[in-house]
C-alpha cells in the first residue's frame, strides 16, 4: 500500500471517530436544550425519546396489538434500567467519596445488563420481534450514553 494511501486512510479513520464523538456531544447539547425548553429532568427526555423510537418501530412493523404490548413492556423495562443505572451511579459516587460500600455488588448491574441484552438480542432476532430488538439496541446504548452524560454533568455528592 503506498504511504500516501496509508496516511489518508488513518486520517479518514480519525475523522470518523471525531465525527461520531461530535454527534454524541450534539446529543448531550440536544438533551440539555430539551430539558430547558420543557423544564424537565434528564430521565423525562430519555423516556420520551425511547417511547418515540419504540412507537415508531411498532407503527412501521405493522404487527398490530402484539407489537404494542412489546412496546409497553420494553418501555417499562427501560424505565427500570434507568432507575437502576442512577442507583449504580450514586453508589459508585458514594464509594469514591467515602470508601463505604452499601451494596457491594453494584458493579455487576451493568455487566448483567449487557449479558442479558446479548441473549435477548439473539432470541428476538430469531423470533422477529422488532420492538424488542430496537429495545435491545436502546439498552446496549444506554450505559455508554449515561457515561457520556456524566462526563459533561458531574453528579453532586451522594
Amino acid at each position: 500500500m503506498p504511504p500516501s494511501f496509508s496516511v489518508a486512510k488513518n486520517l479518514l479513520g480519525r475523522c470518523r471517530v471525531n465525527l461520531s464523538f461530535m454527534n454524541l456531544i450534539f446529543l448531550v447539547r440536544l438533551v440539555e436544550a430539551l430539558k430547558r425548553l420543557f423544564r424537565c429532568r434528564t430521565w423525562h427526555v430519555e423516556a420520551a425519546f425511547v417511547f418515540l423510537v419504540l412507537a415508531s418501530t411498532a407503527l412501521l412493523s405493522g404487527r398490530g396489538r402484539i407489537e404494542w404490548i412489546g412496546v409497553v413492556a420494553v418501555w417499562f423495562t427501560f424505565m427500570h434500567a434507568s432507575v437502576s443505572n442512577r442507583l449504580e451511579e450514586m453508589e459508585a459516587k458514594r464509594v469514591q467519596e467515602s470508601g463505604l460500600i452499601g451494596v457491594d455488588c453494584y458493579r455487576w448491574s451493568t455487566r448483567y445488563l449487557f449479558l442479558k441484552e446479548a441473549c435477548w438480542l439473539l432470541y428476538f432476532l430469531l423470533l422477529g420481534a422488532w420492538s424488542a430488538l430496537v429495545g435491545t439496541a436502546i439498552f446496549l446504548a444506554y450505559s455508554p450514553w449515561r457515561r457520556l452524560w456524566r462526563k459533561h454533568h458531574v453528579r453532586k455528592s451522594a
